[in-house]
């Protein structure tokens, strides 16, 4: 599925201790997530930890993974990308729920090339609800609701993503946790 560009977009109530778990937990298989799954499913893909998977998102740029406030906030943008990296990326997010203190929606769209949010009358690809009881996809959902939960994090991903004429830049300063860092 090259030539689309695919976004993933999170932010779920976690404490640090139980995010700092999260990222060492080996991704689970696609039964980790109940009920139909968008597309064809294949397992999960090299890196297969969090913390493995998002350290090596992040040494190529527009990655923001980090546990800020008590939430784990993550705004992933593949330019086109492959869907198995993508696939892995919410294999992980269904594992994250698990460790969560509530369910929380998950976004995943795809588009032509921008990173934002959905606008207007684009449609996600898929809203996933991960939390301590499992992770399932849904279509009954507020679209309004799940984006303005969604904003903080859009926000400070465009932010780092800024634009110098026509090329976008990346400034990963405050989007990345510490926890992902080479040193860290």
């Amino acid at each position: 599925m090259s030539g689309r560009s695919y976004m993933l977009a999170a932010r779920m109530p976690m404490s640090r201790e139980a995010f700092e778990t999260w990222l060492d937990e080996p991704a689970p298989g696609p039964e980790a997530i109940g009920g139909a799954t968008p597309g064809g499913w294949a397992p999960p893909a090299a890196p297969a930890t969090a913390r493995q998977r998002l350290a090596a998102r992040a040494a190529d740029g527009f990655t923001l993974a980090r546990h800020r406030e008590g939430m784990l906030e993550l705004y992933l943008y593949d330019y086109h990308e492959d869907w198995d990296a993508t696939q892995t990326e919410l294999l992980l997010l269904a594992a994250a729920g698990r460790r969560a203190e509530a369910e929380s929606a998950i976004l995943f769209w795809g588009g032509s090339l921008y990173p934002d949010l959905p606008l207007g009358g684009d449609e996600p690809i898929a809203v996933l609800l991960a939390g301590p009881d499992g992770a399932r996809f849904t279509d009954r959902y507020r679209l309004s609701a799940v984006l303005d939960h969604l904003r903080p994090v859009e926000a400070a991903f465009l932010a780092a993503a800024g634009t110098n004429g026509e090329d976008a830049t990346w400034n990963p300063a405050g989007v990345l946790d510490p926890a992902l860092e080479p040193s860290g």
